[in-house]
């Protein structure tokens, strides 16, 4: 069932980011807001971007206006409350993903996209791409964390499966 599955990649999305954030905690402050030539510019950056863009994302699943026009606008400042607002956001993405109906993942999501053009996607196609942008740009983050010589944990799909099963 595809309901499962998803709530499946939700618990994925949240073990991925914790791994992540223990290789993000051992960068010096300057490392972690350096420009680091992402699209996003930093570390910081591209966690705030996914933060922001989680929420946009589960603002329009609500039919909540979050007005944004620009997807770097940062939101939060502070790397630890980065963070812990990062991980919240995952726990919410698990209890939409939980409780969601089949019939509801079958149905398109309307929206106005931040240049405010009409659009529409399924909630199952929404999602999925929520879940996949995370891995994108923890991959991102993967790779500067590479280049300051700090350790990066596996976080690929198949270990999250492995500690699942411990």
């Amino acid at each position: 069932m595809m309901q499962q599955h998803l709530a499946k990649l939700s618990r994925y999305h949240r073990w991925a980011t914790e791994k992540l954030f223990e290789s993000v905690s051992l960068l010096s402050d300057e490392q972690y807001r350096q420009d680091a030539g992402l699209f996003f510019g930093s570390v910081h950056g591209t966690l705030n971007h996914l933060l922001l863009v989680d929420q946009l994302w589960h603002a329009r699943i609500e039919g909540i206006p979050y007005p944004v026009t620009d997807l770097s606008h940062e939101i939060e400042s502070n790397a630890k409350a980065l963070e812990t607002a990062l991980l919240a956001q995952c726990n919410t993405w698990f209890q939409t993903c939980a409780t969601v109906t089949e019939r509801r993942l079958s149905k398109a999501i309307e929206y106005r996209n931040i240049a405010g053009q009409k659009a529409e996607i399924n909630l199952d196609d929404l999602l999925i791409h929520v879940f996949n942008h995370g891995t994108h740009h923890r991959g991102q983050i993967s790779a500067v964390l590479v280049e300051h010589g700090v350790p990066v944990p596996e976080m690929d799909y198949y270990y999250f499966v492995l500690a699942s099963r411990r």
